[in-house]
């Protein structure tokens, strides 16, 4: 019989998301007045990569912001030149995972990573509060999986949202298919590039797309403008589109491909040698080598689509003298 004397079951309850905590890696900011919670990540130094501290806040202040309620709509925006960079790869992650939801042992650490991250984002689909993402700069790879959960979407024409581990590493969640139309998710899901914000509006995927110096004057109005509606009322309307979006499927294809496109692209020759490179050489060195190939054929195509444009437009200055 052993006499190890364990350390007493204690179960946390909802009361644990009663009021905010002494965050590091976010500020919480609630306006009661106008029903609007802000949450900013807030790591500009590291372009607010996504490491567990960070994520793990951001879930606690998204839950005690449901739980208020005098709060109908949550903004979530980034600090300093960016959104977020996605996932942080550069060492900072930290160890020990946190305790979001199911854990998803597996037997494979790539399943078990896709398959932890996609069930979390999943909390702010269920939300019962609005949830408005205010991008600008980079929104990448970890980063565009957490926007294509919330519920609306306001951005600046150069933003760019993109998953560029796609070409060396595979992806979490591919969201793709599902806020873009599908020849546009083939050439991003095959290239790695990204979109801007323009085109990311042009093609319905944000709501609004203005100007940088005029997002935060902006997206405070328009916020506002949503908590107009009671979240008990707004809640309904929310979960019955989502709903809609279940039945057609998001839910099987986003939860299927965690379990299958990171790990099975993670098996090529090619994915095996990137990821031996990863952990040889700096992080900046290895995107240079994953990422200047598409950079340079991206640029010849520029240069091409800039010069037919040129010539349009001086073929229909010519038309309009005659």
């Amino acid at each position: 019989m052993t006499t190890d004397k364990k350390a007493p079951f204690q179960a946390r309850s909802a009361s644990w998301y009663s009021e905010p905590l002494e965050y590091s890696d976010i500020i919480y900011e609630p306006d009661k007045e106008t029903h609007v919670a802000r949450i900013t990540l807030n790591r500009p130094e590291k372009m607010n990569a996504m490491r567990h501290q960070l994520r793990a806040e951001l879930f606690h202040a998204l839950k005690f912001a449901e739980r208020d309620d005098d709060i109908n709509v949550i903004v979530i925006k980034g600090a300093g030149r960016c959104f977020s960079s996605g996932y942080d790869l550069g060492g900072g992650m930290g160890r020990e995972e946190p305790d979001l939801g199911s854990q998803y042992r597996d037997t494979c650490g790539l399943t078990h990573w896709a398959r932890y991250v996609v069930q979390q984002w999943w909390q702010i689909w269920e939300l019962s509060k609005v949830v408005v993402a205010q991008t600008h700069g980079y929104v990448l790879a970890g980063a565009s999986e957490l926007v294509a959960m919330c519920d609306l979407l306001v951005t600046t024409p150069d933003c760019q949202f993109g998953y560029p581990p796609m070409r060396s590493m595979g992806v979490d969640m591919l969201w793709f298919p599902w806020l873009l139309p599908m020849r546009k998710a083939h050439e991003l899901a095959f290239t790695g590039d990204s979109i801007s914000g323009e085109e990311a509006y042009r093609l319905g995927m944000a709501n609004y797309c203005v100007p940088e110096k005029d997002i935060e004057e902006f997206t405070n109005n328009f916020s506002r403008r949503v908590a107009l509606m009671p979240w008990q009322m707004a809640t309904q309307y929310k979960r019955a589109i989502k709903k809609m979006y279940e039945i057609r499927g998001i839910r099987t294809s986003l939860e299927t491909s965690a379990l299958f496109a990171y790990h099975r692209t993670a098996e090529s020759e090619y994915a095996r040698e990137m990821a031996t490179m990863f952990m040889q050489v700096p992080l900046r060195e290895y995107l240079d080598i994953r990422d200047g190939p598409y950079k340079d054929y991206r640029t010849a195509e520029q240069t091409i689509l800039d010069r037919a444009r040129r010539e349009r437009e001086a073929a229909e200055g010519r038309s309009e003298d005659r």
